[in-house]
């Protein structure tokens, strides 16, 4: 073999592979883009009423714009970053569902937006344009821009789209509720995601958006809770009438999570109260709770009443109304005995002064009085040493 042609096939080799890396270098050198979307989830947490924000119906941000009435929730601030290898067109869109031209949903319990703004270009400042379709001219610029359902917006500067290989910007996340937290009864969670992309970076970012909310919660408390009545002598009763005792009282507390529309109802763990005999005459049979021996029937009654209702250092006046959900309430004097809620369907909530329909109520406090009669000594079982107990229970429910 000659040496001319050894150096021409080594020139042919040399040839080849340097087409062959030319060619290597451009299969799809965009998939080399990264995005990133800090935070990716926004968690606004276990909602009660009192921790949002009331937004009024007519608050906008520009003309055209208009928030409905409802409960805003904080504002949070996503940091958006996209890096490529090479200059790209910058055309960035959102995809999720949307509540009308102007906001995006939130799990169907109110909407968002998104307002983008501090946008640079390869770490220099750009203006931001709003897209109706990707391609044409933006029909607004601006500094910071509200990212419309079905719209894309692009980088500008000096009314022309930029291209690049490095994009950074905020977007600031408002949200808000349109459903009622005040009626809300059970747990509810409420989700939705969207998805940021770039139009030639082949390259996506995840936005989830998340809250439950709870309902109020109040926890009922008596203190003390139990009242020991100590011995009562066979010889202190009357033989044919019933023997009151002294009035003993208790401290009723309701503690709620926030100002709480409610209502409570009294409940007798012990049966029989309404089979009292003649000596209970002069109580009516709702207002009667039951003491009763362990080897059953009724040695005795005792009724409940309020005192004074103090809630916010103002005193509130007791109503009353039938069933759990009443929707007619009358106003009733301090000291009148409390119906169980079996006989009557009696729930009791509390209004301010000269007023019949319930108030909300945060924190309430009122003495219980409990008043006992016991069985006279002439009545059906009622000889020998007994141990007496009752067993009676306050229920909360929400109005």
């Amino acid at each position: 073999m000659s040496t001319t042609g050894l150096a021409l096939r080594m020139l042919l080799c040399t040839l080849l592979l340097t087409t062959a890396a030319t060619a290597q270098a451009r299969i799809d050198p965009l998939k080399r883009c990264t995005m990133t979307l800090s935070p990716a989830m926004i968690d606004y947490g276990q909602l009660l009423p009192q921790q949002a924000t009331p937004l009024p119906l007519g608050l906008a941000r520009r003309p055209g714009l208009i928030r409905p009435a409802g409960l805003a929730l904080p504002t949070r601030t996503l940091f958006l970053n996209l890096v490529c290898p090479q200059l790209i067109n910058l055309t960035m869109l959102f995809h999720a569902h949307s509540r009308d031209p102007y906001q995006f949903d939130f799990g169907g319990a109110g909407g968002y937006t998104l307002r983008v703004h501090d946008v640079r270009v390869d770490e220099l400042p750009a203006d931001i344009g709003l897209v109706s379709v990707p391609g044409e001219p933006p029909s607004r610029i601006a500094e910071v821009m509200e990212w419309l359902p079905e719209h894309a917006w692009v980088p500008v500067r000096a009314g022309l789209q930029v291209s690049g290989s490095r994009l950074s910007a905020q977007i600031d996340v408002q949200t808000w509720l349109t459903a009622d937290l005040g009626a809300v009864r059970d747990a509810q969670v409420w989700e939705t995601e969207g998805l940021v992309n770039a139009e030639d970076a082949r390259e996506f970012a995840a936005l989830g958006l998340r809250a439950e909310a709870m309902p109020r919660s109040c926890t009922p408390r008596l203190t003390p809770a139990t009242l020991d009545l100590g011995t009562v002598p066979r010889s202190s009763l009357n033989p044919e009438a019933a023997t009151s005792l002294a009035r003993r009282s208790v401290q009723l507390q309701l503690n709620c999570s926030g100002p709480t529309l409610l209502a409570v109802k009294l409940l007798d763990n012990r049966a029989g109260a309404g089979t009292a005999g003649g000596w209970a005459a002069d109580i009516p049979d709702p207002a009667r709770f039951a003491l009763a021996p362990r080897e059953g029937g009724v040695a005795g009654v005792y009724t409940l009443s309020l005192g004074a209702a103090i809630a916010d250092g103002q005193t509130l006046q007791r109503l009353r109304g039938n069933g759990e959900r009443a929707s007619s309430w009358s106003a009733e004097e301090e000291g009148t005995p409390l119906e169980r809620f079996d006989a009557q369907n009696a729930v009791y909530a509390f209004a301010l002064p000269g007023h019949v329909l319930p108030a909300a109520v945060d924190n309430l406090s009122a003495a219980l009085h409990v008043d006992v009669q016991l069985a006279p000594t002439s009545a059906p079982g009622a000889g020998g040493e007994r141990l007496l107990g009752g067993a009676g229970g306050i229920e909360i429910t929400y109005l």
